[in-house]
């Protein structure tokens, strides 16, 4: 081979194993490593039974007082029924911004059999934000969420709820399932 070609070559080979001992340095990789303990912390916030209406209503409260639960909160067809089986308490430090919201509504009376249903938040005898107003569809506009008002700290609000269903209502037969939630904003 001519001396020309053969430096062409050695600069072609020189330059390949430096690259390749650069893309091996380059490729090397080790590893870092992240731990926690991550445990509950308590809230304040939390459903207390609102008797004897709790009871009257099939009432359980689960999750660390953070779910509440109603198996036979009845109306009566024609009339309406009034309910205040639980309540909001807040034995935090602080208030907290709160806001009470339909999550979802079904069943078998939303067509024909019911009127409404009003869920309303009382600090005492004063209503706390919008009440939560739901009607079938054709029976008005529901109101899905209460608006965001602050429960002081200390402070123990009520729930009532308002069930209208009408006279041709039949027991046992016609049901509806509401779910709200009861968002903490602070």
């Amino acid at each position: 081979m001519e001396p020309r070609k053969m430096r062409k070559c050695l600069k072609l080979l020189t330059l390949l194993i430096s690259s390749m001992l650069i893309a091996t340095a380059s490729a090397s990789m080790y590893n870092m490593f992240m731990s926690a303990t991550v445990g509950v912390k308590a809230t304040g916030m939390s459903f207390v039974a609102s008797d004897p209406d709790f009871t009257a209503c099939g009432g359980a409260i689960t999750d660390n007082n953070q779910k509440v639960t109603f198996s036979s909160m009845n109306g009566i067809a024609g009339q309406e029924a009034i309910y205040s089986p639980v309540d909001i308490d807040n034995a935090d430090l602080a208030g907290h911004d709160i806001e009470l919201v339909l999550d979802t509504w079904t069943g078998n009376g939303l067509g024909t059999k019911l009127y409404s249903i009003t869920v309303t938040m009382y600090n005492g005898v004063t209503p706390q934000g919008v009440s939560i107003v739901l009607y079938p569809s054709g029976g008005g506009t529901s109101v899905t969420n209460s608006t965001t008002v602050n429960i002081g700290t200390g402070a123990t609000w009520q729930v009532e709820w308002k069930v209208y269903w009408k006279g041709t209502a039949v027991p046992v037969t016609d049901s509806v399932q509401v779910n709200l939630l009861l968002v903490v904003k602070s």
